[in-house]
């Protein structure tokens, strides 16, 4: 039977009926927080949010699983050119279709939602275990992006419905938390089973299997049924759903990927056809999402993909952009400290993954306790993005000072420690407070969405933006210093490998005959373009500083206003 009330008003909404039975419910779900709808069983209750927490925290790993097996992807297929979209093509997915799973969850039964696209993510996990070329191993981790957005936006959608506001911080939290703890563990579970005689990179994709297949199965026996949209024709609902919108924000960011990504390495940047084509296409794109959703063209102001009309919310915008930021710091700390260790010291990934064990092992024990405090200082929450974004600009600008050959490894680690300290202290909580801030159902869902397309955005956005920097200088730096050296003829493709980390001058690409102080020259050309990549990283810290006073402003302003509201009271 559909969890929601019966018909009580002629014209009423499911939406309207389920947010009313959400809200009478309050009551109960404050003397019994584990089960606060009571026409749901407990045990499907708890089912629920286990597939929930279970699904996210496989979404997060997926995020970051393939950091340190680019190389053995090399090996087994070549193909340098698709190599970064190995890393981008899960997150670039994710973000594109946000949009779209926000339409769909007001389109179509939750629970049928839950169970689709559980059954599209593992066959997108299985595709890319099984996958015979690089490029079916781009199209396997697409696969799982699109069926991994939608899962962990019904997951969201699922708890701000059901759950009183009394607890929704808390198990918003979780949800977050499992996503963060996800994100943080796929780099070493990457690399572990990568590098064990007994697998092989295969089973990174493979390890989804057996846990998603666990998740489907309980989805299937406890998700409720619950739909959230306008009793209307299925037709009119997906014409409802601003297709228009939805068509734009997948083109947008897939065009701005393709040619960051391919201008250099591909296509030369000056006199290239087919780059200046693409980034023609893609700005074309851009304005005309931009200009497609302020103006409602084929759409009107409450259907438009993006949730345009929360933008006014200057308590929420702050939270956005300082969730966006956060997650460029990570993307780029996950990704580049281990690809400075692979170059600079000719690490394998096992080795890479210990040497980030301080920045993961901070993250994680900022991410709980930060979990754990923030129910207990309400509306002070912006202490926590200030003093993260005070740690993370420091220590980031400190790598990017120093960072060279030279450079201790310990030096290394305890400034990527302190940029772990700051990003747990920030990553993944802006959910949770915005939910508190947030009156209505789809108040929340859409707040949610905007929260991660800021959050998948930046990521989308900025690791073809390091990459581009690494890859077109990095190139002209390190040709500079191998230049000249007899009998080392490094062609463009042996070039990029070792920019990507599937080769090192150190241990392969003709490295054995060059000297101590060739060496030298010519890692340090290379890691000095890695240490400008840390500078995006202080470019966030100091607009997440901006975002933490930004909160701190509106809370003093909400504050003198209850108190002008009292005087005028007495």
């Amino acid at each position: 039977m559909e969890e929601r009330l019966e018909d009580q008003e002629p014209r009423a909404t499911s939406t309207d009926r389920l947010i009313r039975t959400h809200e009478s419910s309050q009551g109960h779900s404050e003397k019994e927080p584990d089960q606060p709808r009571p026409e749901i069983a407990p045990w499907k209750w708890r089912g629920s949010l286990f597939s929930s927490v279970l699904t996210a925290l496989i979404h997060g790993y997926n995020s970051s699983n393939v950091a340190n097996i680019q190389p053995h992807l090399y090996e087994a297929f070549g193909n340098i050119e698709l190599l970064p979209w190995i890393s981008l093509s899960y997150t670039l997915s994710v973000f594109a279709v946000l949009s779209l799973s926000r339409k769909v969850i007001y389109c179509f039964d939750l629970r049928w939602i839950n169970i689709v696209f559980l059954a599209i993510f593992i066959s997108g996990a299985a595709i890319g275990g099984s996958a015979s070329s690089m490029s079916v191993v781009v199209v396997g981790r697409i696969i799982m992006g699109i069926g991994g957005a939608v899962v962990y936006q019904t997951n969201l959608t699922f708890i701000s419905v059901y759950t009183s506001p009394a607890h929704i911080q808390r198990l918003i939290g979780a949800l977050s938390g499992a996503w963060a703890v996800g994100f943080i563990i796929g780099g070493p579970i990457g690399a572990a089973v990568a590098e064990n005689s007994r697998t092989s990179w295969r089973w990174v994709f493979y390890l989804n299997l057996p846990w998603m297949g666990l998740a489907l199965l309980i989805s299937i026996l406890c998700f409720p049924l619950t739909y959230l949209g306008p009793d209307i024709l299925l037709t009119s609902r997906l014409l409802q759903a601003d297709p228009l919108g939805i068509a734009l924000n997948m083109a947008t960011p897939v065009l701005f990927s393709v040619a960051l990504e391919f201008s250099g390495p591909v296509w030369a940047w000056n006199s290239s056809g087919p780059a200046i084509t693409v980034w023609v296409l893609f700005s074309v794109m851009l304005a005309a999402w931009i200009l497609q959703q302020a103006f409602c063209v084929g759409t009107t102001p409450e259907q438009r993909a993006i949730p345009v009309h929360l933008l006014p919310r200057l308590n929420l915008v702050p939270l956005w952009i300082a969730s966006g930021c956060v997650a460029v710091a990570y993307a780029i700390t996950l990704y580049f400290i281990p690809l400075f260790f692979a170059f600079a010291r000719g690490l394998d990934p096992m080795q890479q993954t210990v040497y980030t064990l301080p920045f993961i092992l901070t993250f994680i024990t900022a991410v709980v306790l930060v979990g754990a405090v923030l129910p207990l200082v309400g509306r002070h929450y912006y202490l926590f993005y200030i003093f993260a974004s005070a740690a993370t600009t420091s220590a980031a600008a400190g790598l990017a000072a120093i960072l060279d050959a030279s450079t201790p490894d310990s030096q290394i680690m305890g400034l990527a420690a302190v940029i772990g300290l700051g990003l747990g202290a920030s990553f993944q909580h802006g959910v949770g407070i915005s939910n508190t801030q947030t009156k209505t159902t789809r108040d929340r869902v859409d707040s949610a969405t905007l929260l991660l397309l800021a959050q998948m955005g930046t990521i989308a956005i900025s690791l073809p933006i390091a990459g581009c920097i690494l890859q077109n200088m990095g190139e002209a730096k390190l040709a500079d210093a191998l230049r000249g050296i007899p009998g080392l003829e490094l062609s463009r493709e042996e070039v990029l490998q070792t920019l990507a980390g599937a080769s090192s001058v150190l241990s392969g690409a003709g490295g054995e005959g060059l000297s101590a102080e060739q060496l030298a020259r010519a890692v340090d050309a290379v890691t000095r373009v890695l240490a400008r990549d840390f500078w995006l990283v202080v470019a966030e810290g100091v607009a997440c500083f901006l975002c933490g006073v930004g909160m701190w402003i509106g809370w003093k302003g909400e504050a003198e206003g209850g108190k002008e509201e009292k005087k005028e009271g007495v």
